[in-house]
C-alpha cells in the first residue's frame, strides 16, 4: 500500500505492517437456505436504516480509535492474529495514511454518528488487495460487516483491482462464510493457524448495488 512520501508492502515488512491487513467480523452461522414462505419477517437491527457509510480520508484517528476501543479482547485477536491491548504509533499511522486508490477505507456510522465499523483494502501489487473488516462487539451480528464489505469492493473493482485476498485466523468461520457471500473464493491455503482466502473481485460486483 502507499502511504504519503512512503511505500508500504505489508507482505515484505515484519509482523507489526501485517497487522493492517487482518480480518474480524461478527458471528454469522451457515445454514441451508429457508424457503421464502418460511422465512420470518426481518429484524429491526438486520439492515438499519439509520446506519451510514462513507469513506474515510487520510489521517481520521478518532474514528479507528473509536471503532478499535469497541473490539473486545477476542474480536482484536481475530482482527490481528494476536493479543493486541493497544495499537502502536506506526500501525495506527498507517491504518490512518488513506488514499483513496492504494489503500481505501470505508467506515460505518450509527445512529448517533458513533463509528462502529470499518472495512479496508490494501494495495499489495498491480491487481491485488488485501482485506480487513472489523465491527465493535454491540453491533455484530447486524449485518455490518457485509454492508461494508460490499462498499468496499464496490471500490476496489471502481480502481481496477481482480484479486482481493483476506488473510483469517482458522477459527474465524465467519469470515469464510461472509466473504463468499458476497464474492467467488478462488483460492483457500491453510498455513498453520491462519487461512488465506483469495477471491475473484470481477465477480459478483455487479451485484453488489442490490445487496
Amino acid at each position: 500500500m502507499t502511504s504519503p512520501g512512503s511505500e508500504v508492502r505489508p507482505r515484505e515488512e515484519g509482523h507489526a505492517m501485517r497487522l493492517v491487513s487482518r480480518t474480524v467480523t461478527g458471528t454469522i452461522t451457515g445454514t441451508a437456505p429457508t424457503p421464502v414462505e418460511d422465512r420470518p419477517a426481518p429484524r429491526p437491527h438486520d439492515r438499519p436504516p439509520s446506519v451510514t457509510l462513507r469513506e474515510l480520508g487520510p489521517g481520521e484517528t478518532d474514528v479507528l480509535d473509536a471503532v478499535f476501543a469497541g473490539l473486545s479482547d477476542h474480536s482484536r485477536y481475530l482482527r490481528f492474529h494476536g493479543a493486541t491491548p493497544r495499537l502502536t504509533g506506526a500501525v495506527r499511522r498507517t491504518l490512518a495514511a488513506v488514499d483513496g486508490r492504494r489503500h481505501i477505507a470505508v467506515a460505518a456510522f450509527g445512529p448517533d454518528g458513533a463509528p462502529i465499523g470499518i472495512a479496508r483494502l490494501i494495495g499489495t501489487g498491480l491487481r491485488e488487495v488485501e482485506l480487513a473488516i472489523e465491527v465493535v462487539d454491540a453491533w455484530q451480528g447486524h449485518g455490518i460487516g457485509r454492508r461494508l464489505l460490499v462498499a468496499v469492493a464496490a471500490r476496489g473493482r471502481q480502481e481496477r483491482y481482480t484479486r482481493l485476498v483476506a488473510d483469517v485466523v482458522a477459527e474465524n468461520t465467519a469470515m469464510r462464510v461472509l466473504l463468499a457471500s458476497v464474492l467467488p473464493i478462488v483460492s483457500v491455503e491453510t498455513d498453520g493457524h491462519e487461512v488465506t482466502l483469495t477471491a475473484d473481485l470481477r465477480a459478483g460486483v455487479l451485484g453488489l448495488a442490490a445487496a
